[in-house]
């Protein structure tokens, strides 16, 4: 028959939990009685032995098992050889104020004894600090928090007295000390108050790494770079779609998530439809003004010009103020292909049925060699409705040439998501009509050149410019600011004035 010592042995060690991460102690307690035990900290960086040579607790929990296996006939050894020493876990630093310290035991604990038995002291006043003593791990592992945070840059020392009891009244081998210091009072307050998520896209080809580090902005006010640490790499060999990666952050409890859409090959390289295209709303009206469909597209030849974006729905309908759009595009399509034109296709956008409004801009797009959304005050805090649009059309139609037209100067529109259309389109094509708002042609353009910089909308700008009411210079000066390509509002307006300089300096508007 065994000899039952009435002491309870440490099974694994001390488990310094910040919050819910978990930072380890292993008490390396079972070795032969000739080696010296030791205290080693594996993921405190203030400790005597760094991360790198320190033992896992894993590793020191199944040797525990096994030792206490090999030795359960001799009471006096298993004594002798969970003896521990606490000198490599003393003076910890850097302490979080709200530090949860949690004590893992081989035996079940008894809770009143534990919390007669546990005290923090704090060494400046040598005054116990009240604390919060549970037991979890079916009652193996006891955990330890404070009512109150500790003080700032302070010392303590955390005791466990030999009175501690299993349930099986069974008594702590020996007593144990620790002691540690608090954080400083600049280092608690500064803490992680938020990070933004971020959105990314590449073209498939396009060499692209995660992030090692993000922006995060602390509590203070100031910005800091913090590492982070990502739940899977990015495998340049993806095919293209819309790729979620979660980011973790040491000492900020949410994950930042990073939207990476990769991006087919355009069938048709961006540059085969950057001319100067005439937009084109009534089309059928268009046709009937100049006579024939033959006489529109030989006065659009006249003036050098063989790129037309056609209007092709209203929201999810293709009809709207009693024209038919699609119908009217379906009937003069292969006249503009056949005179060598490239023909794009446009609707106004509404986003208030997506799955409608998507297909028939899939129709345009099948149609057409690209497609423009115009995203005006209909799409106004629809970010979520456009994401879904966007996305269902890079998924049916991954190597299209889509843009985006909407209004020139986007600090004064921050409800409507250029983000999200920034992200998805190959091109925008601001709406640049200085003569509507009344501006200086120089304040339009150079306003919208620093907006569209400020929020990273970095895709190629091709202006569209107005046909209408405004003079001959104001051509010139536009052209001067050498944008690849420009897009005139609209043919169904051309004036004499716009006409004119289309004859004389028309090949101005490409760079």
């Amino acid at each position: 028959m065994i000899k039952t010592s009435k002491k309870l042995l440490i099974f694994a060690g001390i488990v310094i939990a910040y919050q819910l991460n978990s930072h380890n102690i292993a008490l390396a307690s079972n070795v032969p009685p000739a080696s010296k035990t030791q205290t080693i900290s594996t993921n405190d960086k203030n400790t005597n032995k760094s991360q790198e040579d320190a033992p896992k607790v894993s590793t020191a929990q199944d040797t525990s098992k096994t030792l206490l296996q090999k030795n359960v006939s001799d009471s006096s050894n298993v004594e002798n050889t969970f003896a521990f020493s606490t000198s490599n876990v003393d003076n910890i630093s850097n302490v979080p104020l709200d530090k949860i310290w949690s004590i893992q035991f081989n035996q079940p604990i008894n809770l009143s004894s534990a919390k007669s038995s546990i005290k923090i002291i704090d060494k400046k006043n040598n005054t116990e600090v009240p604390l919060n003593i549970s037991l979890t791990k079916n009652n193996l592992c006891i955990t330890i928090s404070t009512i109150s945070q500790y003080n700032s840059d302070n010392y303590y020392s955390l005791n466990i007295d030999k009175t501690l009891m299993s349930t099986s009244s069974k008594y702590l081998n020996t007593s144990f000390s620790m002691n540690f210091k608090t954080v400083s009072k600049a280092a608690s307050i500064d803490k992680i108050n938020s990070v933004d998520n971020m959105d990314v896209s590449i073209n498939q080809s396009d060499s692209y790494k995660l992030p090692d580090t993000v922006t995060a902005v602390m509590s203070s006010g100031d910005k800091k770079q913090v590492k982070i640490i990502w739940d899977k790499p990015f495998d340049s060999s993806s095919i293209p779609g819309n790729y979620i990666f979660q980011g973790t952050i040491d000492g900020y409890s949410k994950k930042v998530i990073l939207s990476l859409l990769v991006n087919a090959p355009n069938k048709n390289n961006l540059s085969s439809i950057s001319t100067t295209s005439a937009w084109i709303w009534q089309l059928q009206d268009l046709v009937n003004k100049y006579g024939s469909i033959d006489n529109l597209i030989s006065k659009l030849k006249s003036l050098g010009i063989n790129n037309v974006c056609i209007k092709y729905h209203e929201g999810s309908s293709p009809t709207g103020g009693g024209m038919n759009f699609r119908d009217d595009f379906l009937k003069y399509e292969n006249n503009f292909k056949q005179a060598g034109f490239k023909v794009g296709t446009w609707g106004f956008n509404h986003f208030t049925n997506v799955e409608a409004e998507a297909n028939i801009i899939v129709d345009a797009i099948n149609h057409s060699d690209y497609y423009v959304l115009d995203v005006e005050d209909a799409v106004i805090g629809k970010t979520s409705e456009s994401e879904q649009v966007c996305s269902i059309l890079r998924s049916k139609c991954p190597n299209a040439i889509i843009g985006y037209t909407s209004y020139p100067i986007a600090s004064y529109h921050q409800d409507i998501p250029y983000s999200v259309f920034n992200k998805y389109c190959d091109f925008s094509a601001p709406q640049c009509y200085w003569g509507e708002m009344k501006w200086p042609i120089k304040k339009c353009m150079d306003l919208m050149i620093k907006d569209y910089k400020n929020y990273k909308l970095d895709k190629p700008i091709y202006p569209l410019i107005q046909t209408y009411d405004v003079y001959y210079s104001d051509y010139a000066d536009y052209a001067a600011y050498k944008f690849k390509c420009s897009g005139l509002w609209s043919f169904d307006e051309l004036d004499a004035r716009c006409l004119d300089f289309l004859k004389c300096e028309g090949s101005k508007l490409n760079n």
